[in-house]
């Protein structure tokens, strides 16, 4: 039989060694996926090609530079999935890839820390995704196999939840090709969209059923005015703003020059004709953007669910593209409920997990997204939801008067926004002076403003910290200190920690726990060590998002409390 040992295994592209091909489609996401990488520099030399060329005609020589670098841009994808093997093996999945440079890498099943799928519309028909295996550490650690079996996210899930309690994993169980006509996948996964939809019914429980939610119903779900809220009260339609300006500056030099001209003319009739023109023009920028940004944010999030499976939880989201997310709960790092300034006003929050582990397997973008649980909801329920989504975490409000927070910052103002206001007037000074001797036009004169706004932002943002800053110790069960790292009870979770602070002009609210948190660096200078005052880092296990505990200033005695916490958890 040749290579192959059987005639399904040579249907599957498996080998007898259990060495595994992707599937032909993943030549077409190789194909795209390097066509993106280089778009903008094609673009580029395009232009530049074209002004060099003006008038002239391209001579022999010029062909063949471009169809050498057409063969190239379409030789590397092909050599890339022709040489790509994966193989499920005793403990561990197995990848390898490359002619000239191979590179092999394996990820113990019991590392994985999160699976992720996604599957473009042109995948969906023949039942492929888009996987990735992601261990703990950054990007650079993760398995991608850009087309496999769908079956395969939920063979992984089963071998990881295998090593997780420490049961055998046999030989038959990895040698067999994980296809879609498999008897033992295919009473699990009948079709691609259980991938879409997933039933508990469709993973083992590794806990006891008392212990783990199971539920027929996902415990969350976005409707289209949950994922246009989120759209209008996130500030990335700004970034989205300078991509546009960006874009408009490339097509710039690609247009005819008569039709700039045109364009830029028209814009400045139309500016002359007075303050109320402008803010119309001003009115319609900011109404595309937001129409922009709610378009992105249905592409991304339409369909929005989480289901609670066992030990996971599976994030599906997606409009065209529809991605698939397992997270193992007993991985999770922290939880982190944020509220923009954009937000407040509206009594909204979102809701992200703090992973150990990239859960992207295209962009950062796609990551972030798998990472944040809840993209928008109100902050009343917020907490009703967090309890039935992940109830051995216990969350609490930072509200809560069974365990009010401790605020560190309070009485530390002056400390806080020192350094910005002394700062930002330094620098206006040296800014108005530089431009008086230096600059004639009276214009030019008020450019120390700049320098103040700068640091009037820096002092708002600190003096949200010094209101927002604290902790509150969470109490644990009575066998707590006597307890593993295990999540294996239906009671909550030990030594946890709730902390809030702010981002910028964002505050949030993290619980974490004891076992995420690496070490305690504590630090002051001279002038402030009489007085008590010091600052405290404690940097977590986490690879996204918030990834350490920082009060910018607190009292000795709070740092002390959180040094014992962390290091003499039996003087506590």
């Amino acid at each position: 039989m040749g290579a192959f040992g059987t005639p399904a295994e040579a249907r599957s592209g498996a080998h007898a060694d259990g060495w595994r091909m992707l599937h032909p489609l993943g030549l077409l996401v190789a194909l795209v996926q390097s066509i993106r990488a280089i778009i903008s520099t094609f673009i580029s030399l395009l232009v530049v090609f074209r002004l060099l060329m003006e008038g002239r005609s391209m001579s022999w020589g010029t062909w063949a530079l471009i169809v050498a670098a057409v063969a190239l841009t379409l030789a590397q994808p092909i050599i890339r999935w022709a040489s790509t093997r994966y193989r499920l093996g005793v403990d561990s999945l197995q990848f390898r890839s490359g002619l000239f440079f191979r590179k092999n890498r394996t990820i113990g099943y019991g590392s994985i820390h999160a699976i992720s799928s996604s599957s473009p519309v042109y995948m969906q028909p023949f039942g492929i995704v888009q996987l990735t295996v992601s261990a703990a550490g950054a990007t650079d650690t993760d398995i991608t196999l850009d087309a496999v079996p769908a079956a395969l996210q939920l063979e992984l899930e089963r071998l990881r939840a295998q090593a997780r309690t420490g049961e055998a994993i046999t030989a038959g169980t990895t040698s067999t090709a994980v296809t879609q006509g498999s008897p033992s996948i295919a009473a699990a996964v009948p079709s691609t969209s259980s991938l879409v939809t997933p039933s508990p019914s469709q993973s083992s429980p590794v806990l006891p059923s008392d212990a783990r939610p199971e539920s027929n119903a996902p415990v969350f779900r976005a409707s289209v005015r949950d994922i246009t809220l989120f759209a209008v009260t996130d500030l990335g339609f700004i970034a989205a703003a300078f991509v546009v300006f960006g874009f408009v500056q490339n097509l710039q030099d690609m247009l005819p020059r008569d039709w700039v001209r045109t364009a830029e003319r028209s814009v400045g009739d139309y500016v002359a004709r007075g303050v109320i023109s402008i803010v119309m023009l001003v009115l319609v920028c900011v109404i595309v953007l937001m129409v922009v940004s709610v378009v992105t944010s249905l592409l991304r999030f339409y369909g929005f669910e989480v289901w609670r499976r066992g030990d996971d939880l599976v994030v599906v989201r997606g409009l065209f593209t529809r991605r698939t997310t397992t997270i193992p709960v007993s991985r999770i790092q922290s939880i982190v409920v944020r509220q923009s300034l954009l937000r407040r006003p509206f009594h909204l929050c979102s809701v992200g997990l703090g992973l150990s582990s990239s859960v992207s397997g295209e962009s950062e973008e796609s990551g972030i997204s798998a990472a944040r649980i809840l993209p928008v909801i109100g902050t009343s329920r917020v907490y009703d939801v967090l309890a039935a989504m992940l109830p051995e975490w216990d969350p609490r409000e930072p509200g809560d008067a069974t365990e009010p927070i401790h605020r560190t910052g309070r009485g530390l103002l002056r400390y806080y926004v020192t350094t910005p206001i002394v700062v930002a007037l330094v620098a206006a000074a040296a800014v108005g002076t530089g431009v008086m001797v230096t600059i004639s036009g009276a214009p030019s004169r008020w450019l120390f403003i700049v320098p103040l706004a700068i640091g009037a932002y820096w002092t708002a943002c600190r003096a949200l910290k010094s209101r927002t800053e604290g902790y509150a110790i969470l109490p644990d069960r009575p066998d707590a200190f006597c307890s593993s790292d295990s999540s294996d009870s239906s009671e909550p979770l030990p030594h946890r920690i709730l902390v809030t602070g702010a981002k910028g002009l964002t505050t949030f609210a993290m619980t974490t726990r004891r076992s995420r948190v690496q070490s305690i660096t504590r630090s002051t200078t001279p002038w402030r060590e009489p007085r008590g005052i010091e600052k405290a880092e404690m940097p977590l296990f986490v690879m996204n998002g918030i990834s350490a505990l920082r009060f910018t200033f607190l009292h000795r005695s709070d740092a002390e409390t959180l040094d014992a916490w962390l290091t003499r958890p039996a003087a506590r």
